[in-house]
């Protein structure tokens, strides 16, 4: 018996323990509270009360070596000419990523200055072109933002669409629309309903082109990939 024992880990006093075999359980813990309340605390069958000594230090683990392949010859080979040669090899890397570089830039001017991208500027002309398709078919609704990045305003500019006629037909607008004006700045947003007219849905890349009155090349285009259609039910 404990006179008024009491531990950290109960709220209450402990009055009695018990150890021994309770039930199908051989060691059992019986805790009786001034309450009058009980806790049974059973041990594990299996386990192991053996007290093992763990050294300090690192994992017995790293001591066992690892199944490194060997080097071949052409490694032992390349790691020594890399070595031989370390500045050479260095000086054509940075040689051709410059050149790497010099393409790209070129690349994306020329680009820019045949109206192939989203983006265009050429002499006074900067425009920039947005479009996305809206719809799943066979009714679609080709939405275009135009915006006059540059700083004088551009009048009377006409916009023009291809596409496969077999495929497609542009409703309630004409083939070509002219604009009034674009103000630098701001921008304009212009929506050209679309009916695909293939019996099974078929789909093909449209394209938008801002003209220009001064040049055969378009200011700026853009390539609108259509999604494929759904056919409406017909009625017998």
């Amino acid at each position: 018996m404990l006179g008024g024992a009491s531990t950290g880990l109960y709220s209450e006093n402990v009055t009695a323990l018990r150890f021994g075999p309770y039930g199908r359980e051989e060691a059992s813990l019986i805790l009786c509270y001034k309450s009058g309340s009980l806790t049974t605390k059973m041990l594990a069958r299996g386990a192991d009360l053996e007290v093992q000594s763990v050294a300090p230090g690192p994992p017995p683990e790293q001591d066992i070596p690892l199944s490194v392949p060997k080097k071949t010859k052409l490694y032992v080979e390349q790691t020594q000419r890399e070595r031989d040669q370390a500045i050479d090899m260095h000086r054509i890397f940075q040689r051709d990523l410059c050149k790497l570089r010099l393409s790209t830039a070129r690349a994306f001017v020329k680009v820019i200055s045949d109206g192939a991208g989203p983006l265009s500027s050429s002499g006074s002309t900067s425009l920039r072109l947005d479009a996305k398709v809206a719809g799943l078919g066979p009714l679609f609704k080709l939405r275009l933002v135009l915006k006059n990045t540059g700083l004088r305003p551009l009048l009377d500019v006409p916009l023009a669409l291809a596409y496969n006629t077999a495929i497609y037909r542009v409703r309630g607008s004409s083939l070509v629309a002219r604009i009034p004006v674009l103000v630098p700045g701001v921008e304009y947003a212009f929506e050209i309903g679309l009916e695909c007219v293939d019996a099974l849905g078929a789909a093909d890349p449209i394209r938008v082109f801002v003209l220009s009155s001064k040049s055969a090349v378009p200011a700026i285009s853009a390539i609108v990939n259509m999604p494929q259609s759904e056919l409406l039910d017909k009625e017998e």
